[in-house]
């Protein structure tokens, strides 16, 4: 009697996998490419704009809509809210100072749809009236503190910086 010297064959795919197909695959990627521009073109898509109305005891004062923040036009009004000391020659700007109440005001600022924008922050005649220069001044002058904590808020969560994240089939099983 001789020995079996041969391996045994075992199937990789796990128990109750079905082994994919190249059909399914490329119809996976197209779904997948599908999902990526769907998800690039919705942060500039009005159905995630969002209505903010500015209610002082009960009486609609105005209103504005705003739109989802990218990381950089967040980071570019951390900029515009920081003080950096002076540049040397090859050195990395380094921030001195942030002002947060700033940097709030030009969040709600860059949120701001740019047709509202124009009509309320950037309102020549209501800059007069509070003498100040720019749009993102007038935010300072016009709202409370709570009424930017609301907005802010929002901002975040239609920006995608929300408690919740949704979890995947598998997640949802362990728990």
């Amino acid at each position: 009697m001789s020995k079996n010297t041969m391996p045994e064959m075992y199937d990789d795919a796990p128990v109750g996998v079905e082994e994919q197909t190249t059909e399914d695959i490329l119809m996976n990627e197209e779904a997948l490419l599908r999902g990526l521009i769907e998800a690039g073109k919705e942060k500039d898509n009005e159905s995630a704009y969002r209505k903010v109305q500015i209610r002082r005891n009960g009486v609609l004062k105005f209103e504005f809509r705003i739109r989802p923040v990218s990381e950089e036009e967040s980071m570019a009004c951390h900029d515009n809210a920081t003080k950096f000391a002076p540049r040397k020659r090859g050195q990395p700007k380094k921030e001195i100072e942030t002002n947060a109440a700033k940097f709030r005001s030009w969040l709600i600022y860059t949120a701001t749809v740019d047709e509202d924008r124009a009509k309320t922050w950037d309102n020549k005649q209501a800059q007069n009236v509070f003498n100040v220069l720019q749009g993102v001044d007038m935010i300072d002058a016009v709202l409370l503190s709570g009424e930017k904590d609301r907005i802010i808020e929002l901002i975040n969560e239609i920006s995608g910086y929300s408690d919740e994240t949704e979890e995947t089939p598998e997640e949802r099983a362990k728990n």
